[in-house]
């Protein structure tokens, strides 16, 4: 029985993974998806604005940027070094010798995604404190997980494995945040930046500019 649910789900997953890197080719989503996998000499600049944005956020930034770095280094550890050595399983431009892989065959386990992993791990923290970006950036690990099957690295079911335990890896990242962060209150650090923003004229606590101070100094309508 066991074999037989084996089997099953790799015919789904061969028939699935076709449909998505045969059936939905086309040389205009070839760079596109090629960038959401690897977005090259922009990887530096992305990064960089990144931790810029957290830093809009003053103390409450840096410290999640700090629980941010430690989930996706457990989240890319765990997933490379100790479950894909476990199942072992072909990457289907191995297995599949029709395929096309966009960065050509790799001889590395497939299972599961540590693209999806990493980037799913993201969302909860990233969620807590841009709330207004959740959407945005679950949408974009979305297309991110995706384009690992389109240019032919993983199976669909890497890349739910992977999303499944980057989710539940993210979770326990907010958690451990949101604990942190009660605590951080109480240090020195955290209290004089936390300060320093709230004596910033016009700034709210979330570190944007209130509407007061954002239409003050505007040219009146008035003649």
């Amino acid at each position: 029985m066991l074999q037989a649910l084996v089997e099953t789900l790799q015919a789904w997953d061969t028939a699935v993974f076709r449909a998505v890197h045969f059936g939905l080719h086309h040389p205009a989503l070839d760079p596109i998806m090629m960038a959401l996998t690897d977005p090259g000499r922009f990887k530096g600049p992305l990064m960089v604005a990144a931790c810029l944005l957290f830093a809009l956020r003053r103390a409450r930034g840096a410290l999640a940027l700090v629980v941010l770095v430690a989930t996706l280094a457990m989240s890319d550890q765990v997933s490379a070094k100790v479950i894909k050595p476990i199942f072992k399983r072909p990457r289907p431009s191995v297995v599949i010798e029709d395929s096309k892989p966009l960065f050509g065959v790799r001889k590395s386990y497939a299972m599961p995604s540590v693209h999806a992993t990493n980037f799913t791990a993201a969302v909860p923290i990233l969620a807590t404190v841009f709330p207004a970006g959740a959407v945005p950036y679950a949408i974009y690990a979305g297309l991110v997980s995706f384009s690992r099957i389109y240019v032919g690295d993983h199976w669909p079911l890497d890349v739910l494995a992977g999303m499944a335990l980057g989710l539940a890896l993210g979770l326990l990242g907010r958690k451990a945040f949101l604990r942190l962060e009660r605590n951080a209150k109480k240090w020195r650090w955290y209290q004089r930046l936390e300060q320093w923003r709230r004596e910033q004229p016009g700034v709210e606590p979330t570190g944007e500019v209130s509407a007061g101070a954002r239409f003050e100094g505007a040219p009146s309508a008035v003649p």
